[in-house]
This record gives structure tokens, sequence and C-alpha cells, in this order.
């Protein structure tokens, strides 16, 4: 892909790298019994939930947010390791770019409720909620904009290969 190089590439790089610990690590506790995890990172979680009044990571977990983050650990961690190996190797072949709208788009659509459920929390105020947004919208800002570049790109490649066979 013409976009993923440079700043962005490896943006995107550190994006997927830092998320497969995040996943296995914090996020995986809202899904996977407690007591498969260290007590630190248990602490970690709980301390976060306590401190930035995160009610989607604090247990019980809410049943449609743990089927998120179900979908995050059995579909989207296969891919951020797919990602980091095609980044770094510099690969963009068609299962590249094609999952790279799967995950971009599936994502981005999971993150509405999530965004919306911390916007409407009436219990939050205006200073939680703008904090909690901040931890939360990357994982929309990142996911929207690869779906872009690479609906873009594709666009553009097959407007060059329209072009060379004319």
């Amino acid at each position: 892909m013409s976009s993923l190089k440079g700043i962005t590439r490896i943006s995107y790089l550190v994006f997927f790298i830092s998320h497969i610990p995040i996943t296995l690590l914090i996020d995986g506790q809202a899904v996977l019994p407690r007591n498969w995890y260290p007590q630190s990172l248990v602490d970690i979680v709980d301390w976060y939930v306590s401190t930035f009044k995160d009610k989607m990571m604090a247990h019980p977990t809410e049943p449609w947010f743990k089927s998120l983050v179900s979908l995050e650990i059995l579909v989207q961690l296969p891919f951020f390791i797919y990602a980091v190996h095609c980044l770094l190797q510099h690969k963009d072949g068609i299962l590249f770019r094609s999952l790279c709208i799967v995950y971009g788009a599936s994502t981005s659509t999971t993150m509405v409720p999530i965004l919306a459920s911390i916007a409407s929390d009436r219990d939050a105020t205006f200073s939680e909620k703008s904090i909690l947004l901040g931890f939360y919208l990357p994982y929309l800002i990142f996911p929207l904009c690869l779906t872009l570049i690479t609906v873009r790109d594709n666009i553009v490649s097959d407007s060059e290969k329209g072009k060379k066979m004319n």
C-alpha cells in the first residue's frame, strides 16, 4: 500500500505491537477468568477501573462488552500478529489489504457503542468522560483511518491498472 510507508507505517506498527499485550493482559480480563492472570495484572485493571471510572472493564463485565472483547481476542489478535509481520516485512499483498479493510471496518463499528456508552454515562463527570474518551478514541481513529487508506489505495491501484489496459 502506497500510503503505509514512512511515519504512517511506523505508527501502525507501534499500534499493532502495543495492542497485542493490551489485548492479552488487560482487555482479556473482561472475558477470561481473572485467576488466569497474575495478581499484579488484576490489580492494574482494578486500579484503572477505580481511578478512571471505566464501568465497561468493571467486574462483572456486561455481556455486550464481553462479546466485543471476545471478538477482539479471537479475531483481532491474530490480525495484529499478522499485521506486525506484514509491516515489518513490507508485505502489502491482497490478503493483507483485504484484512485491513475487514479489521478497520469491524473495529470502527464496535467502537461506536463503546464510545456512546462512555458519552452517555450519567454518573460520570465531563472530565471523567473526556479522559475515558481519550483512552478509547485511538481505537476508533487508527482502524477507521486504516480502512480509508486501504480502500483509497485499492481504488487508486485499480484505476492505474485500468489506465494501463487502455
